[in-house]
């Protein structure tokens, strides 16, 4: 089990291996659909520099009062409807780490290894548990995406989250996969 801070330093991303349960700690990112179409599609510079930062894939419900944001519940979402993305967010914007829930299609594995970037597995229908993490709510921008804005979040021990596509483009689940398979064939032929 490793206790990551965010921003992410390289040396330590290179260091997790697939499979390792890690914790984060500090400011982390919450966006999905549409603030990525926000920003790619429609040529909208993100309003802060995600440099060696967390994305967590979700969209919380929330209230703002005169205190601020309160988030009720955030959820991690499928990353696959965001997979269109994730190059140009490891790439361009420099993410070090995108917390998600699924499987990534094998493109996915050589553009964590080239941005020397994990994808970091949550567990779905967790939202309680994620939702327990947030300390507070920094800022929120592009509100009028109401659920989907960009959220910068401080969170403590957010976790289990499982290193699912490592730094070296290794990807856990479809490793995973396979050995099913070779298990599987194994016992047809034992028939």
């Amino acid at each position: 089990m490793s206790k990551l801070e965010t921003p992410l330093k390289e040396d330590v991303v290179q260091s997790l291996r697939l499979g390792e349960e890690v914790y984060l700690s500090g400011k982390i990112y919450i966006m999905r659909d549409a603030t990525l179409r926000r920003i790619f599609e429609q040529g909208v510079a993100p309003p802060v520099n995600l440099k060696d930062q967390v994305v967590f894939f979700g969209a919380p419900s929330f209230t703002k009062d005169s205190n601020g944001y309160t988030i009720l519940s955030v959820g991690v979402t499928t990353s696959q409807r965001m997979e269109k993305y994730i190059p140009r967010l490891l790439n361009e914007l420099g993410v070090k780490g995108i917390v998600g829930k699924g499987e990534l299609s094998e493109r996915m594995n050589p553009e964590f290894s080239r941005a020397k970037s994990v994808y970091l597995l949550f567990v779905g229908g967790a939202a309680a548990l994620a939702t327990s993490s947030i300390q507070r709510v920094n800022k929120v921008w592009w509100e009028d995406l109401r659920g989907e804005a960009l959220f910068e979040v401080e969170v403590n021990s957010l976790g289990p989250a499982f290193v699912a596509i490592d730094a070296q483009g290794g990807n856990l689940l479809m490793e995973n996969r396979e050995k099913v398979l070779r298990n599987l064939n194994a016992l047809l032929k034992e028939e």
